[in-house]
């Protein structure tokens, strides 16, 4: 009698590498977790969830923060069942721990954290800066960072970022709920522009950075609320007599100013930092909704400019019908590391995926509606077995 040959998935390392190609989707991991005590122990493996991750390279968007101008902070998945997260699932609530009447503001997410900062009532200075995983509900509520950046917000637009430490090429490679964070704030007043970087490694915030920029007495100037992190280098639009960016380079600790041509913002409704094609780049929106990307490139003799590259007709993109196209409402923002456009209309709220030109209903009605100044940020995990969810 011949040896029953063994299944193929009986042999753990082929085993593997099948459920390394699973979509990556909420509900795969899930799934295949309840097949077997041998496939649960595989996908809650550590090192599994980080080699799924850097397979799949990019996470999905499972959902959006909400953050609305009265301060309500509220989450909503974009995924269809079975792999829509409840809202209550990263639900926070904000409510203890600020000292002389503050209250708890939404910056940033990125790499599966958010970042808080707290003002007194009258949204002066930076006192308190709490950073929360809303998979695991763990939160950090760090101390007050160097007085230098203890302005007063309407002029000085303090801006907070948390990322992973590792960066932005290499964070996949780890468990980023357990990695150390760091927090930078960031802000511009009259004519310089301060940084500081909080390091969780150290528990400590380092020096206060600075560099001049433009500046006039005119006009106040400000740090745009939507940044962009290339490399290890985060990426701010500087508002004021004139646009710039500015850089905050992360090895070497410095702050520099890039120029942006004057006619390329001339008349616009809006415009936001975009990583499209792998390097820096701006697009403004018109206000006739026409997206138009610029992107920076070096010459054969390492001069670095700037150069109009493709056009998108946000208008006739979406589909709307004629008497509709009164309806479109205003550009929410570019979530320009994920490469997309949210777009408020009167008929729901859309995204533009820029590499691919390809668009989607997120909601059928407009939770902005009455609120235009809010703002929506994506954002982007790979969820594996049971509970746990590995972030990117």
């Amino acid at each position: 009698m011949k040896p029953s040959l063994a299944s193929p998935i009986d042999d753990e390392d082929l085993l593997t590498e099948i459920l390394l190609r699973l979509p990556a989707r909420p509900s795969s991991l899930t799934r295949a977790s309840l097949v077997c005590k041998l496939w649960r122990r595989l996908v809650t493996d550590p090192q599994f969830l980080r080699r799924f991750c850097a397979h799949h390279r990019e996470p999905p968007a499972i959902g959006v923060f909400l953050n609305f101008y009265r301060g309500d902070l509220s989450f909503r998945s974009v995924l269809d069942p079975p792999d829509s997260i409840p809202p209550e699932k990263f639900s926070v609530q904000l409510t203890d721990g600020i000292e002389d009447g503050g209250v708890w503001s939404f910056r940033r997410c990125r790499h599966g954290r958010v970042v808080f900062t707290s003002g007194d009532h009258l949204g002066t200075g930076c006192r308190q800066v709490l950073v929360w995983d809303p998979v695991t509900g763990d939160r950090s509520r760090i101390g007050s960072p160097p007085p230098q950046l203890d302005h007063d917000w309407s002029t000085s637009h303090v801006q907070a970022e948390v990322l992973c430490v590792a960066g932005d090429k290499d964070h996949v490679h780890g468990a980023c709920h357990s990695s150390p964070f760091k927090v930078v704030l960031v802000c511009g007043d009259r004519s310089v522009a301060r940084a500081c970087v909080y390091s969780s490694e150290t528990g400590t915030w380092g020096e206060i950075i600075s560099t001049a920029i433009p500046y006039s007495p005119l006009s106040c100037v400000g740090i745009g609320s939507r940044s962009i992190l290339l490399g290890n280098s985060l990426y701010w639009i500087i508002f004021g007599c004139k646009i710039a960016i500015l850089e905050l380079d992360l090895d070497t600790q410095r702050l520099a100013v890039i120029k942006v041509p004057p006619d390329a913002h001339v008349g616009h409704h809006g415009i936001y930092l975009s990583k499209l094609g792998g390097g820096l780049g701006f697009i403004v929106v018109s206000d006739d909704y026409v997206a138009q990307l610029w992107v920076r490139m070096t010459d054969f003799d390492g001069v670095a400019g700037w150069i109009p590259a493709q056009t998108i007709e946000l208008g006739k993109l979406l589909p709307l019908r004629p008497r509709e196209w009164t309806n479109l409402q205003t550009v929410l923002g570019v979530a320009g590391e994920d490469n997309v456009i949210f777009v408020s209309t009167n008929s729901g709220v859309f995204v533009v995926h820029l590499e691919s030109m390809q668009l989607k209903k997120f909601f059928e009605s407009n939770p902005f509606a009455d609120c235009s100044t809010s703002t929506i940020h994506l954002f982007t995990s790979f969820c594996a077995a049971g509970s746990m969810l590995v972030n990117i």
